[in-house]
């Protein structure tokens, strides 16, 4: 089985409230899950970036779990994580250098697992960039709603 993910995040201020998103579909483009997760308050943009990369590997070891083996093909708007995670650029940040170590790890774990992980435009990724934006909206909702 094939399947594609979008995946992206966000953050509103670089630091400031941020999240990551990602939608999974299959080869006919048929929506097989989307997933969005607040992570915080104070978050940098390339924080949400290779988290969404960490979700969206974790979603494809469950799905590779349920499946005879399962290729993926992952693709970011984050021309610098498709870099660092494919090792064409050190990663220097200690943040962003554990979240690239447990998603190696993992995919090292997973070999029923096959992905790739490639940049696209901006244009082509609106479904996940959509879903981080719904759910940093909904963080904004709850803040004007819990702080008055």
């Amino acid at each position: 089985m094939k399947v594609f993910v979008n995946i992206d995040g966000g953050s509103r201020g670089n630091p400031g409230p941020a999240a990551a998103g990602m939608v999974i579909t299959d080869g006919e483009g048929g929506l097989i899950a989307t997933k969005s997760k607040f992570l915080g308050p104070k978050v940098t943009n390339n924080f949400a970036e290779w988290s969404a990369l960490e979700g969206a590997v974790t979603a494809l070891i469950h799905l590779a779990g349920r499946q005879d083996g399962l290729e993926a093909e992952i693709r970011a708007d984050s021309q610098l994580v498709v870099r660092q995670f494919n090792r064409q650029y050190r990663i220097k940040e200690p943040a962003l250098r554990e979240i690239a170590e447990r998603v190696w790890k993992s995919l090292a774990a997973a070999p029923g697992l096959k992905i790739i992980l490639k940049h696209v435009p901006r244009e082509e990724n609106t479904a996940a960039d959509a879903a981080v934006n719904r759910e940093l909206d909904n963080y904004e909702k709850w803040l004007e709603k819990n702080n008055k």
